[in-house]
């Protein structure tokens, strides 16, 4: 953080003796032809700085939510640019848990057999979407307990995204998604989970577990699509496995996917 108030201070500074030579008359041009062409040379110096040495953290804020007794969980993410990580590595007595580097904002409702959770971004979002390299990268890493049936809405800008709930009961889940890089391991032992996506110019992978059958209907537009057509083969409008009306355990996949690359193995 010092590095960031040194770089921006010194910046200000040299903006502000510009324009003192230009109020004395020394310097005999029109200033903010200097300032401005000087300020994006400096950013771009910044960002190429940013770069090499690695992104800048935002502060980190722990969040707990205590498991109690409800059998459902539902989470509402609404989560802008940086990076996300999703598990179910926390606490026995945890129903979510984990650490958000640029805070977020946090909303919990209690309804009669499951709590509802919502998780945003505070208000630096917007300033950490347009300039990253000033603001630093915000990281969500959490857990979600294992122990309860989840439902999960998930809606991402320009962001990373690594989510594996391969460990966990999620019955529905629900991707929207922009310009991302989204990766998703899907629940091995839930019984039946429901998917659907909305994908933009984005880049997901989809892993079904080994054990797990799966029915995948894509509606793709100038998209990239690979399916594992081993394991899951075309049949008519689907792809889906052979074992798929039998099997203990299984994904349904809705695709609306635009431009970019799905690929589901």
């Amino acid at each position: 953080m010092k590095s960031k108030s040194t770089f921006w201070g010194s910046l200000f500074i040299l903006a502000g003796f510009l324009l003192l030579l230009d109020n004395l008359g020394i310097l005999r041009v029109h200033i903010w032809s200097l300032v401005w062409p000087t300020f994006i040379i400096a950013m771009g110096v910044r960002t190429l700085l940013a770069a090499k040495d690695g992104n800048e953290v935002l502060e980190k804020e722990e969040f707990i939510v205590p498991l109690g007794e409800k059998k459902h969980g539902e989470l509402n993410l609404s989560f802008g640019a940086g990076q996300v990580q999703i598990h179910a590595r926390l606490g026995e007595d945890e129903l979510l848990g984990g650490s958000f580097a640029g805070g977020v904002e946090t909303s919990i409702h209690e309804a009669a057999e499951s709590t509802i959770i919502e998780l945003k971004p505070n208000s630096v979002e917007f300033l950490t979407a347009i300039m990253p390299w000033m603001w630093g990268a915000r990281e969500w890493n959490f857990g979600l307990s294992p122990q309860v049936d989840w439902q999960l809405h998930l809606e991402m800008g320009a962001s990373d995204a690594q989510i594996d709930l391969s460990e966990l009961k999620v019955t529905d889940l629900s991707i929207d998604t922009g310009a991302s890089n989204t990766k998703v391991i899907l629940p091995a032992n839930a019984g039946q989970t429901h998917v659907d996506l909305d994908g933009g110019a984005a880049s997901i992978l989809f892993e079904v577990p080994e054990g797990v059958a799966a029915k995948i209907q894509v509606d793709s537009g100038l998209a990239s699509i690979e399916i594992n057509r081993a394991r899951f083969p075309r049949v008519g409008e689907y792809y889906q496995s052979e074992d798929y009306e039998t099997a203990a355990n299984k994904v349904d996949i809705n695709a609306d996917f635009g431009a970019g690359s799905l690929r589901i193995e």
